[in-house]
């Protein structure tokens, strides 16, 4: 990158911001891990909503593992999602750490589900929408 910004003019040369790059369809969004409520799924769900720009929330109560990093950072962990939902039902979801619906809480509604973060390989019983939706799968 550094190489390509070299070449630039010099009123160019200033990296672009990231929130530039970030897809407007997961602002406001709730972003909920998967059902085993691990320390990769939870942490996902925070650092997701802090980037673009949502809330996290879990999908079930979170693990000891969990629990003493939340208390080592001095971080309180998220909402339930069932919580979220009750108070905005039709909010947009985000799904990270998973993509199949097996993993779902069963209050999310796969037809408000507008993105998925994950790092798995695709597997059965992977989502399935009417509408296209944003996808990170890495």
């Amino acid at each position: 990158a550094e190489d390509i910004i070299r070449t630039l003019p010099s009123s160019h040369k200033k990296l672009p911001r990231v929130d530039f790059f970030l897809p407007e369809i997961l602002k406001n969004a709730i972003f909920v891990g998967h059902l085993v409520t691990d320390l990769d799924s939870v942490a996902g769900a925070i650092g997701a909503a802090a980037l673009y720009g949502g809330t996290a929330a879990l999908a079930s109560e979170v693990n000891s593992e969990t629990a003493f990093a939340l208390d080592y950072w001095k971080m309180k962990a998220p909402q339930p999602i069932e919580e979220l939902l009750k108070e905005t039902p039709k909010a947009d979801i985000c799904l990270v750490d998973h993509q199949q619906t097996s993993q779902m809480n069963p209050s999310i509604n796969v037809d408000n589900v507008v993105g998925v973060i994950d790092h798995h390989a695709l597997q059965s019983k992977t989502i399935v929408t009417d509408k296209p939706i944003y996808i990170d799968i890495r």
